[in-house]
């Protein structure tokens, strides 16, 4: 099980699974604040590299980061099932989505290519990362792994993907937008 002061107190949490190129991934659902279709971002000149742009989000200008950038996942496939080369030839027919999550009070959009669907877990079904875990998405973006039925999948803190500096910059940025 793992030791997070953020699960102590309940048996039972929301999760959200969603995919990202060919790997799916986990999020508390309590984290996300919507959900939705992707629509027109506009690319920012000198951006980072994983900043896909800006986003009008009910009025409010956001950022969109590319998760599968940011977690290097075009390098690497954690996961690789029987049918991988049809998911790759389908990967650039699948709608995206934007989960939207508010970080440090600043909405924050994150690509993703598919929601598979929200559950519910218990939280002793999250176990911590052993020493010898390897995967391409650095440790401190991990909040666990969950053992579902058909393969483990990473549990996500995207609250942590954007460093300080990085936070610094989006501020930046949004202010020369005014």
């Amino acid at each position: 099980m793992i030791q997070d002061q953020e699960y102590k107190d309940i048996n039972q949490v929301s999760i959200l699974i969603f995919q990202i190129g060919w790997e799916q991934f986990v999020i508390d659902l309590l984290d996300v604040k919507e959900i939705i279709q992707a629509g027109q971002i506009r690319k920012l000149p000198k951006s980072l590299d994983y900043i896909d742009g800006i986003y009008n989000y009910r009025g409010e200008i956001i950022h969109v980061v590319n998760l599968k950038k940011k977690l290097n996942l075009n390098e690497y496939m954690l996961y690789r099932s029987k049918n991988s080369s049809t998911e790759e030839e389908n990967y650039s027919n699948t709608k995206r989505y934007i989960i939207i999550l508010k970080v440090d009070n600043n909405l924050i959009g994150f690509y993703v290519n598919r929601i598979i669907n929200i559950d519910h877990i218990d939280v002793s079904e999250i176990i911590g990362l052993s020493p010898i875990f390897q995967t391409s998405v650095a440790m401190e973006y991990i909040k666990g792994v969950i053992n579902f039925k058909e393969r483990p999948r990473i549990m996500l803190d995207l609250g942590k993907i954007l460093y300080e500096v990085e936070k610094f910059k989006i501020q930046q940025d949004l202010s020369s937008l005014t």
